[in-house]
């Protein structure tokens, strides 16, 4: 692969590339000196489908995951076809990326894009004495966050519900008494967000005891 730069000219300045193979595509279009008209003309695109394609040609290079998600009409390229024809044209190895490529269409056929984040805390009661500063307070603050596996979203709900349960549990057993402030433990919130919204909240009481000893 290509040296990535950090700056583009006229003719990429419209591009804004996230994943390593439009990186290397976009370099390549500067080194090139491509305009996008000529790309997808390149490609195959007729004239009347120039805009079209220059909009999807925009899409796939500014995509974390180079248009894969595409379900658009288009009786030239499929998702991946444009692709394949894109990297043609600017002489770029299909090979290098092939397993990529291979792991997004994966993930899009089976769990939901964007993944969801999951995040927990405890609902904690701090009793804040007169010399907490806003730091010493964030500081208390940061110990009810609770630390998930980063593959949560792609659990099975019967692993995921398992795994927020044990993870109460070890976050319960570690801070119940010891927290600063004389924090207590009075449950927990669990919050899910898919982009920039918030999709579903959860609650919880304290874990079993019976379980944690």
């Amino acid at each position: 692969m290509s040296n990535i730069n950090t700056t583009h000219s006229k003719l990429t300045n419209r591009y804004s590339p996230c994943h390593s193979l439009a990186k290397d595509a976009v370099n390549q279009i500067d080194k090139l000196e491509l305009k996008a008209q000529d790309i997808v003309k390149a490609m195959g695109y007729s004239q009347k489908h120039t805009t079209f394609a220059c909009d999807r040609l925009r899409h796939v290079l500014s995509s974390e995951i180079l248009g894969l998600n595409n379900n658009e009409v288009d009786t030239y390229f499929t998702a991946h076809e444009f692709l394949r024809a894109l990297l043609i044209v600017l002489n770029i190895q299909y090979e290098p990326f092939a397993g990529d490529i291979a792991q997004i269409e994966y993930n899009l056929a089976h769990y939901a894009y964007p993944l969801p984040r999951y995040s927990l805390r405890a609902d904690v009661d701090f009793i804040w004495s007169d010399g907490a500063n806003w730091m010493s307070r964030g500081v208390a603050s940061s110990k009810a966050k609770v630390y998930l596996p980063k593959d949560i979203a792609k659990m099975s709900d019967a692993e995921r519900e398992l795994v927020i349960q044990n993870c109460m549990r070890e976050h319960y057993k570690r801070h119940n008494g010891n927290l600063p402030y004389n924090g207590i433990i009075k449950g927990y919130l669990l919050t899910i967000r898919q982009g920039d919204a918030v999709v579903d909240k959860a609650t919880f009481n304290l874990p079993n005891m019976a379980v944690i000893n």
